[in-house]
């Protein structure tokens, strides 16, 4: 990724490792998406991603579709 960003997202709704699975496996879906990191006591998901191809709104997006908000 050329134009690898990291971006910290704010996740509500995280309460179980089933939910770190969930979330990891709808932000591997995007394109342009690489490394995810659920911090799931602090809410937090660290999402590497790249800037032109995976913009934030399209993780964020994929977060919603799998049943969880999130912000930036």
């Amino acid at each position: 990724m050329s134009n690898a960003t990291d971006t910290i997202l704010r996740v509500e709704g995280m309460t179980c490792p089933s939910c770190i699975r969930h979330i990891t496996e709808a932000l591997h879906d995007v394109d342009g998406v690489g490394k995810v990191d659920v911090k799931l006591r602090d809410g937090l998901v660290v999402v590497q991603h790249d800037a032109i191809e995976a913009p934030v709104d399209r993780p964020v997006d994929a977060l919603r579709e799998a049943g969880y908000e999130s912000r930036a």
